[in-house]
C-alpha cells in the first residue's frame, strides 16, 4: 500500500512538472531575447506552440517570439500568434506587454505594405505609452512611422516623425540608432531637394564611427542624391563604390537601380540592362521593382527588342498596379487626425455614459431632484449635437486636407514668387494644382476626387456619359471652392467662358439653371 502512494505521487509530481516546463522556457526566452535573440528563439521553436498552453502563455509566447524574430531581422509570422497576443493584452491591464503586441502587429503589417492598418496600431500604441517614459517603443515607432511616410511621399511629414524619433534616442543614448535616424533625416531633406542640408548630414556621419553596412547606406545616399541632381560622375562613383559593401533590406536592389537609370540617361542601354536585372535579383519593394521593369522596357525599346519589350512592359503593368494600391492607401498624417478625433469622440462617450449612470441615481432619489434632472438633460441634448458635429467633421476631413495642402503649396511659394511676373506666377500656380490634384495622369486624378467625393466622378461619368473631362475637372474644382482665377487657368479658359461651361453642364444634366446645379453637385 505504502509503495502505491509513492508511485502515484511520482507520477502526479512528473506530470505536474511536464505541464509546466513550457511557460517556464516561454519566460526564460524572455528574459534573453533582447542580449541573445538567436538562443531565445531556438527555445521558442522547442517549445511547441499548443493548446496545452494557458492564454496568457499563448499571448507571452506570441510577443517573444516576434521580438526574437524583429532583432534577427526574419519575416515576422505567423500573423495569427500575434493577433492572438493582441487580442488577450487588450482584455488586461497589462499596457507593456499590450504594447510590444502593438509594436509586433504594427511592424508586421508594415512590412507587408499594409500601410494604414499599421499606422492605426502604431497610433493605438502611442496612446498606450503616452503616460509612460517608455523611450525605446516611442523612438522606434515614430521611425516606423516616418518610414511610411516617406512610402507615400510626404517627406515633411516624415522629416518631423524622424526628428521625433531621433531625439528619443538621443535620450537612450543608443548611437547606432541615433546615426541611422540622422541619415533618415538626410534622406528626407534630399528628398525634399534641400540637397545642401542633406549632404551636411551624410558628411557629418562619415565622420563618425561606424560599420561597413552602415558606410555603404551613407555612399548609396550621396550617390542617388548626386544622381537626382544630374551630377552622373559623383553619383556613378559613390553607388558603385556602395556596391562594395554589405548592405541589409532593400539597399543593394535600391543601388543597383539607380546605377541602371543613370546608365539609361547615359545611353549605355546594355550596362542599365545588367543593373535593372541584378536589382531584380535582390530583396526590393513594389517601387524598386517597378522601376527596374520601366528602365528595360525603355532599354529594350531603344535596342529595338520588340519581344523582350513586350516582356518587361507586362511585368511593369503588374508592378505598376501595384503600386497604385499602394499610393490608394490613406496617409498617415489623415489617421493621425482621424485617430485624435475618434479618442476625442470616445472620451466624450465615455463621459456621456457616466451623465446617464449619474441621471439614473438622481431619478431614484426621488422627485425632489426632477429639476435637476431636465439641466442635466439639456447638456446631455448639448454634448450630443457636439458629438454629431465631429462625426460631421470627420466625412469633411479628406476634402479639408486636400484644400489645406493646396493652400500650403501656395503660401510656401508665395514669397520666392513675389517678384515674378504674373506669367510666372500663375505658371507656378498651375503647377501646385497640377502636383495636388494629380491632372496631368487621369487614373490618378479621378481615383483621387472619387475618394475624397464618395465617388463622385464615377457616379457622374455613370449616369451623365456626354459630360467630357474638362466639365468634370471644373465639377471638382467648384466642389473644392477654387477661386474662379484658378479655374480659369486650370482649365485654360476665359473666365467669362467659365459662366458657359456650367451652362453646358446644367443642360447635359437636365437643369433648368446653373444654380439647380450647384445644389445637386453640392448632394452628390
Amino acid at each position: 500500500m505504502q509503495f502505491r502512494f509513492i508511485v502515484s505521487s511520482f507520477v502526479i509530481c512528473f506530470l505536474l512538472s511536464g505541464c509546466s516546463l513550457m511557460p517556464n522556457e516561454i519566460k526564460n526566452a524572455e528574459k534573453i531575447v533582447d542580449t541573445y535573440p538567436d538562443s531565445a528563439l531556438h527555445i521558442l521553436q522547442q517549445t511547441h506552440h499548443s493548446q496545452k498552453l494557458s492564454d496568457a502563455d499563448r499571448a507571452l509566447y506570441g510577443i517573444v517570439l516576434f521580438k526574437a524574430l524583429d532583432k534577427l531581422e526574419k519575416n515576422l509570422q505567423p500573423d495569427s500568434v500575434i493577433s492572438f497576443s493582441v487580442n488577450y493584452y487588450q482584455n488586461t491591464n497589462d499596457q507593456l506587454h499590450l504594447a510590444q503586441s502593438y509594436y509586433y502587429k504594427a511592424r508586421l503589417l508594415k512590412n507587408t505594405q499594409q500601410f494604414e492598418k499599421a499606422t492605426e496600431f502604431y497610433l493605438k500604441l502611442l496612446e498606450v505609452i503616452q503616460t509612460k517614459d517608455n523611450f525605446e517603443f516611442a523612438a522606434k515607432t515614430y521611425s516606423d512611422l516616418g518610414d511610411i511616410c516617406m512610402m507615400q511621399a510626404d517627406h515633411k511629414n516624415a522629416l518631423s516623425k524622424f526628428k521625433i524619433s531621433y531625439n528619443y534616442f538621443l535620450k537612450l543614448n543608443n548611437n547606432t540608432e541615433i546615426n541611422t535616424e540622422l541619415l533618415k533625416i538626410g534622406k528626407a531633406y534630399r528628398l525634399m531637394k534641400k540637397a545642401k542640408l542633406a549632404r551636411a548630414y551624410f558628411d557629418k556621419l562619415l565622420l563618425t564611427p561606424i560599420d561597413s553596412i552602415f558606410k555603404g547606406d551613407i555612399y548609396q545616399e550621396l550617390g542617388v542624391g548626386f544622381y537626382y541632381s544630374s551630377q552622373f560622375d559623383s553619383a556613378k562613383y559613390y553607388l558603385n563604390k556602395s556596391l562594395l559593401y554589405p548592405f541589409k533590406g532593400t539597399n543593394y536592389a535600391i543601388r543597383n537601380y539607380v546605377l541602371a537609370d543613370l546608365y539609361f540617361d547615359l545611353n549605355k542601354f546594355d550596362s542599365s540592362t545588367i543593373f535593372a536585372l541584378n536589382s531584380l535579383n535582390y530583396p526590393a519593394n513594389f517601387y524598386t521593382r517597378r522601376g527596374c521593369y520601366r528602365i528595360l522596357v525603355n532599354s529594350r525599346y531603344s535596342l529595338k527588342d520588340n519581344s523582350g519589350m513586350k516582356y518587361y512592359l507586362s511585368k511593369y503593368q503588374d508592378y505598376n498596379d501595384s503600386v497604385r494600391k499602394l499610393e490608394s492607401q490613406t496617409k498617415v498624417s489623415v489617421l493621425e487626425d482621424l485617430h485624435q478625433n475618434t479618442k476625442n469622440t470616445n472620451q466624450f462617450q465615455k463621459y456621456l455614459i457616466l451623465i446617464g449612470i449619474f441621471s439614473f441615481i438622481i431619478l431614484c432619489i426621488g422627485f425632489l431632484f426632477f429639476f435637476k434632472l431636465q439641466s442635466k438633460s439639456k447638456t446631455k441634448d448639448i454634448n450630443l449635437n457636439k458629438a454629431n458635429e465631429t462625426i460631421t467633421k470627420k466625412t469633411s476631413l479628406l476634402r479639408e486636407n486636400l484644400v489645406r495642402k493646396i493652400d500650403e503649396s501656395k503660401t510656401e511659394k508665395a514669397s520666392l514668387l513675389k517678384n515674378k511676373s504674373i506669367q510666372e506666377k500663375e505658371k507656378a500656380i498651375l503647377e501646385i494644382y497640377i502636383q495636388c490634384l494629380k491632372l496631368k495622369k487621369w487614373n490618378e486624378y479621378t481615383e483621387l476626387m472619387n475618394q475624397t467625393f464618395e465617388n463622385l466622378i464615377y457616379n457622374i461619368e455613370t449616369n451623365y456619359s456626354d459630360i467630357n473631362h474638362k466639365e468634370i475637372i471644373w465639377i471638382c474644382l467648384f466642389l473644392l471652392d477654387v477661386p474662379l482665377t484658378d479655374m480659369a487657368l486650370i482649365l485654360e479658359s476665359q473666365i467669362g467662358s467659365i459662366y458657359k461651361l456650367k451652362q453646358r453642364i446644367a443642360q447635359k444634366m437636365n437643369l433648368s439653371s446653373t444654380k439647380e446645379l450647384e445644389s445637386l453637385l453640392k448632394s452628390m
